[in-house]
């Protein structure tokens, strides 16, 4: 009985994370095959863009969205490390993998950080809500429809506040535009980088 206690407490405590959402564009348009491959190809640059940057793989809590993925960062790594240098990874990664490949890879990605809590079919909370809403909004779609990169970017308030604002490593707080992201119940502010 103690321990059953013990295990729901663990369960209802909240955990800081860094999260990480990414999201493949258009893929519904896919048959079955090409998702097939594309999931594939997903997991493997999405693995080798966090190797690149340092980051080991079995340290983060991975969660498969269909077209995407939920990616849940331990306190212990760095938010700069996750917009440099894994944000020029992933989008090192992607245009590699887009070279030669018969379907190309767009992604939206979206970096938060708050409280997440651990639920029997994973992991849910406010934050984690707040990030697929961000990696849902209409300014990420407009922008990858004008334009040619494979990648784009939206960076919480709070991410911008306490590391793009300053500048650190190789983040230029110039290139993120800020952007207004109205997605169901939520309308928050934002900022946004082509990568």
């Amino acid at each position: 009985m103690v321990i059953e206690e013990w295990v729901r407490a663990r369960r209802s405590s909240p955990r800081h994370r860094s999260i990480v959402v990414l999201d493949m564009v258009g893929s519904s348009r896919w048959d079955d095959p090409g998702q097939l491959r594309a999931r594939a190809a997903l997991q493997s640059v999405v693995r080798g863009a966090f190797r690149r940057a340092g980051i080991p793989w079995w340290r983060l809590v991975v969660a498969d969205r269909g077209d995407g993925m939920l990616i849940l960062v331990p306190p212990s790594v760095s938010k700069v490390d996750l917009l440099d240098p894994l944000v020029p990874a992933l989008s090192s990664r992607l245009g590699e993998y887009n070279a030669g490949a018969r379907t190309r890879i767009r992604l939206r990605v979206a970096i938060h950080a708050g409280e997440v809590l651990r639920a029997d079919t994973g992991w849910i909370g406010t934050d984690v809500n707040l990030a697929c809403r961000l990696v849902d909004g209409e300014p990420l779609y407009a922008e990858l429809a004008r334009s040619s990169s494979d990648l784009v970017l939206v960076v919480s308030e709070r991410i911008h506040d306490a590391v793009v604002r300053h500048g650190y490593r190789g983040i230029d707080p110039s290139a993120y535009v800020p952007v207004r992201i109205v997605v169901k119940e939520s309308d928050v502010r934002a900022s946004l980088l082509v990568a």
